[in-house]
């Protein structure tokens, strides 16, 4: 059977695939700027999320009458590094997104440095990346706004050496297989000072019996792993009455590093001066993006991404965790005078100025002399 020109075509049409359609481009609301803000809201670290989403939320009540319309959108980003790579993908095409704030910590490596590329907007780091990203890839979009890891690093060791705590001492990490970004940025600051590197141990439940062992010799403990594995080393060094300190990751927090009296006599770290007043650093750098993006804006617009990342290179402007200062070359705006050495000491927190260890020298405990044993009666 023949099929005449018009059936063949018929048919054609009923079994072709239908044509591809271009999606639309997000289509953003002129005068608006559009902000995502991605947070760990889930995971070990969903309180620290959870701070800054209220930071964030505060300033957008604070300023909803103002000249400036911002429109924000805060997603999940606590399921890993994976998670937060889809979500700046979909601020870009699905959101339509002006500018990025990343609350949750990163890595920042080349898979983030192309998506950074391809998505083209600005993107403010409220925690520590590895070092200042101008000459990364991506980096042209990228804002640091915490102390970067090499700063934070070289600051730790050169600490540890006034203090004459440096070694012998032990870097306390959280899995035997994962490199934290902080032992590897102070293992590169110890080889660039020609020092030995910091002997590792993995805490992965209890604490282990080389650790154990070594808290009667050693002078510091580095912790790179949450903060409940290091109370539980803390309360070890107590009981067998060692001296060594320890030294806690960037921005820890006070009310948590109180609550373990043990960890508490003897922590010590990094943060930003405003912390002292009681404020809380990832909340206040959170705020501080949105501050930023905002004063871009007033300059650049709310409907320019390029002119927005142009405005940010031009900004020197104080602010609450400290006062930023941003340029075509330099993209960490973090002014290191502003970072200061604190601890728990009197029920609040103190600055720990760079000199001695502060424990007293433990007094063995008394023991009772040995009585001796009564001469047998004949």
């Amino acid at each position: 059977m023949r099929l005449s020109a018009a059936a063949v075509l018929l048919l054609a049409s009923c079994t072709s695939p239908p044509p591809a359609v271009a999606t639309p481009s997000p289509t953003r609301e002129p005068g608006v700027l559009e902000v995502t803000a991605l947070l760990e809201l889930s995971g070990p670290r969903a309180a620290v999320g959870a701070r800054q989403r209220a930071s964030l939320e505060q300033w957008v009540a604070d300023r909803a009458s103002g000249a400036l319309s911002v429109r924000l959108r805060v997603a999940d980003v606590g399921e890993g590094p994976a998670r937060a790579i889809l979500e700046l993908k979909r601020a870009d095409q699905d959101d339509g997104a002006d500018a990025v704030i990343v609350g949750a910590q990163v890595a920042y490596d080349d898979v983030l440095g192309r998506a950074l590329e391809t998505a083209a907007l600005p993107v403010l780091f409220a925690q520590p990346i590895a070092v200042d990203p101008a000459a990364l890839a991506g980096g042209r979009w990228a804002f640091a706004l915490a102390p970067t890891l090499d700063e934070l690093a070289g600051l730790q060791v050169a600490d540890a050496i006034r203090r004459d705590v440096l070694a012998p001492a032990l870097l306390l990490t959280a899995e035997r297989d994962r490199l934290e970004p902080l032992a590897s940025a102070l293992a590169a600051e110890l080889r660039e000072r020609g020092r030995d590197p910091l002997t590792s141990v993995a805490l992965e439940g209890s604490v282990p019996p080389v650790v154990r062992s070594s808290l009667s010799v050693v002078r510091s403990l580095h912790c790179a792993t949450p903060l409940a594995a290091c109370a539980a080393v803390a309360r070890e060094a107590h009981a067998l009455g060692s001296r060594a300190l320890v030294y806690l990751p960037y921005g820890s927090r006070a009310s948590e590093v109180s609550s373990e009296g043990d960890l508490a006599e003897r922590a010590l770290w990094p943060a930003a001066r405003v912390a002292l007043g009681g404020a809380d650093v990832h909340a206040a750098a959170a705020r501080d993006a949105l501050s930023l993006i905002a004063a871009a804006a007033g300059v650049a617009g709310p409907d320019d991404r390029a002119a927005l990342r142009d405005a940010l290179e031009g900004i020197t402007m104080p602010l609450i965790a400290t006062t930023y200062t941003f340029s075509p070359r330099r993209h960490a705006g973090f002014a290191p005078s502003d970072l200061a050495y604190v601890r728990w000491s009197g029920g609040g927190l103190r600055s720990a100025p760079s000199f001695g260890n502060w424990l007293p020298t433990p007094t063995p405990s008394p023991r009772a002399s040995p009585t001796p044993a009564p001469s047998p009666t004949p």
